[in-house]
């Protein structure tokens, strides 16, 4: 929640504290229940969190008990500790980053798709779209901290051209070399192996972060896990 309050300032796209609460305290339950995963088959040790209790449901079942849960009171004192807690993890941000974020950058790769697309002359738009969507998948791990939004774009073109069997030129140099420069080809190909794993429906610590929870790494400071001191107040 503090990153998603952070970057909604750092980008000017404001949200409200109100809005930010209700949204993770609906994905909390969603999660709490394990909505669309198999219960079954895959265990997550104390990230189950109630499965046991809700083995017996169909999805269907599980999304109209996620909706019959009235939205917390902006009055209550539940909200009062989730609010407190959001503030409290935005400022350990931002201590973290030393309260300064000129480094990290200031474009998405979304925004270089179109124009690589273009330069390269690939007509085909379902690589511009199937790019477009490797970008998104990138958007749920780190790599926006971690790598130029350039090298990103080019790994979604290529994974993209890849898949739709379009061919792009190696010869005199990689295409990619004309965007982000030489020797950079391993920095691509660990692009393109972070952005995959994100769809490995089978990698645990994946599907641990898409349908259950991540134990926190701050001690008595976060509520990411079942175990966390607001957990039960959640409803």
């Amino acid at each position: 929640m503090g990153c998603i309050l952070l970057a909604s300032k750092v980008e000017e796209e404001t949200r409200s504290i109100h809005s930010i609460i209700l949204t993770f305290a609906h994905i909390y339950r969603r999660r709490r229940l394990r909505v669309g995963d198999d219960i079954s088959k895959y265990h997550y040790g104390a990230a189950d969190a109630e499965a046991d209790n809700c083995a017996v449901l169909n999805d269907q079942e599980k999304e109209n008990v996620v909706r019959s849960v009235k939205p917390m009171s902006m009055l209550g004192p539940v909200y009062a500790e989730w609010k407190e807690a959001l503030f409290n993890i935005e400022n350990v941000i931002l201590q973290t980053l030393g309260f300064t974020l000129y480094w990290i950058p200031d474009s998405h790769p979304h925004k270089f798709i179109l124009y690589f697309v273009r330069v390269l002359e690939i007509d085909d738009n379902e690589v511009a779209q199937k790019a477009w969507d490797y970008c998104n998948d990138s958007c749920r791990i780190d790599l926006c901290v971690r790598c130029e939004p350039e090298i990103m774009a080019c790994a979604a073109i290529l994974m993209a051209c890849s898949s739709n069997e379009i061919e792009l030129p190696l010869v005199p140099c990689p295409w990619w070399e004309v965007f982000i420069g030489g020797n950079r080809d391993g920095d691509l190909s660990a692009v393109c192996n972070a952005i995959l794993s994100v769809g490995d429906e089978e990698n645990m610590e994946i599907r641990r972060a898409k349908y259950a929870f991540v134990p926190s790494l701050l001690d008595k400071t976060s509520f990411n896990d079942p175990e966390s001191y607001l957990w039960s107040k959640a409803d």
